[in-house]
Order: structure tokens, then C-alpha cells, then sequence
């Protein structure tokens, strides 16, 4: 074999071979970003502000009615009994007796502000409660509703399930069974005019006349009850 069939020597440098593409940097996947939570607010559970706002209204009002009566009534008797027991320290030392007056009033002082912070704090309590409770209440009238709106509008598709924890479930899948059961006799009538129009067309129908002008509004009324069962 002679000089020139041999082939040519390659040099190597730093592990590249002259002529080599170098690789593209590696370009890395972007950063997923923090995961957006969405904090849940008080107005969210006042999916309907005027029922909802009506029975805590009512309910805080009663609520602070009683406690207020019950919390006076029982300041009136530790009052009482305070001022008795001053009575009888009447032939002891004055300053004695004064002492004992100014703790016991004191401590009336006291059982009243408790008493307020306790009713204050059952008032608060008993709202926050209400206002979660009338919302497991009004979301399933509130889907009740929109439906109903749906409807009168001739749009018919499906129904959603309750979430967890609501409540009128007996009422609200009585609902759902009869809107199902509009949305089924709606499907057959149109599967039955489709058939009708297939027909046709197997058949050959001539539409450049009104029947065909008839055809064709009724496709675009088949169009428009399958959006509205979507």
C-alpha cells in the first residue's frame, strides 16, 4: 500500500476532532414556579348574602339577647350578695370593711367582663357556624337555580354532583333524576329527526326546493339541541 492510499493522520485536541460539530448547551427546563393555592375567604361561603345573612342575623341577635339577660341576671345576684355581705361587716373595723367591699367589687368587675367576653365570644362562634351551615344549604339551591336558568334557556346538559358535606342531597338528586329524564326524552327526539334527515339524504331528496330550505333548518336546529345536550 503506497503513502497516499494511507489515510491521514487526525490530530485530537482537548477530545475534539477538527471538523466536529460542538453540541448545543444544554438548555435547562424552566422552573415550575410555586403552586398558586387559592385561599378561601369568608365571602365565599355567602353564596346567597340575603338568605344566608337573614338566619345569622337572627340567630346573633337571639343568641346575644339571651346571653345578655342571663349574664345580667347573674350579675344582679353576685351584686347582691356582695352588698349583704358589706352589710354584715358593718360593726367591724371600717377599714376593714372597706377593704372587703373594694375586692368584692372587684370581683364583680371582673365576673361581668367575663361574661361579656364569653357572650361576645358564643355571638361570634355561633355566627361563623351559621354561616357555614346556611352555605351547605344555599350552594345546592344556588346549582338548583342555575339550572333552572339553563333550562329556560334550552340548554340541558348534565348535572353536576353535590360536593361533600352539602346538604338537601334527597332533594337535590329528585332534581337531578328528572333533569336527566327531560335530557333523555330531548336525545331521542334527536336521535329520531337525524334519522329522519339521513333518510333523506339516503333517498336523494331533491333540496333546491322548500323541502330542501325545510332540510336545512332542521340540520341547523339538530346542531343547535346537540350544543345544547353537550
Amino acid at each position: 500500500m503506497s503513502n497516499d492510499e494511507l489515510p491521514k493522520a487526525v490530530i485530537v485536541q482537548d477530545g475534539k476532532v477538527p471538523g466536529d460539530v460542538p453540541p448545543a448547551a444544554a438548555v435547562p427546563p424552566p422552573a415550575a414556579g410555586p403552586r398558586v393555592k387559592h385561599k378561601r375567604k369568608l365571602s365565599n361561603l355567602l353564596i346567597d348574602k340575603k338568605l344566608q345573612l337573614r338566619y345569622v342575623l337572627l340567630v346573633t341577635l337571639l343568641s346575644a339577647l339571651i346571653s345578655g339577660s342571663l349574664g345580667f341576671l347573674i350579675y344582679k345576684q353576685e351584686h347582691r350578695a356582695t352588698e349583704d355581705v358589706a352589710a354584715s361587716l358593718g360593726e367591724l373595723d371600717p377599714e376593714f370593711q372597706k377593704q372587703v367591699s373594694k375586692d368584692m367589687e372587684a370581683r364583680d368587675q371582673e365576673l361581668l367582663l367575663k361574661m361579656a367576653g364569653a357572650g361576645l365570644g358564643l355571638t361570634v362562634i355561633l355566627s361563623l357556624y351559621l354561616i357555614i351551615m346556611t352555605h351547605k344549604v344555599a350552594g345546592p339551591l344556588f346549582k338548583v337555580s342555575m339550572y333552572f336558568d339553563r333550562m329556560a334557556e334550552g340548554r340541558l346538559g348534565k348535572v353536576t354532583p353535590l360536593r361533600k358535606g352539602d346538604m338537601l342531597m334527597d332533594f337535590y338528586s329528585g332534581f337531578r333524576e328528572m333533569h336527566d329524564a327531560v335530557r333523555g326524552r330531548l336525545q331521542g327526539d334527536l336521535a329520531t329527526m337525524q334519522k329522519f334527515v339521513d333518510a333523506c339524504a339516503a333517498a336523494g331528496v331533491d333540496r333546491s326546493g322548500a323541502l330542501g330550505d325545510e332540510l336545512d333548518e332542521l340540520e341547523k336546529h339538530l346542531a343547535a339541541r346537540r350544543d345544547a345536550l353537550a
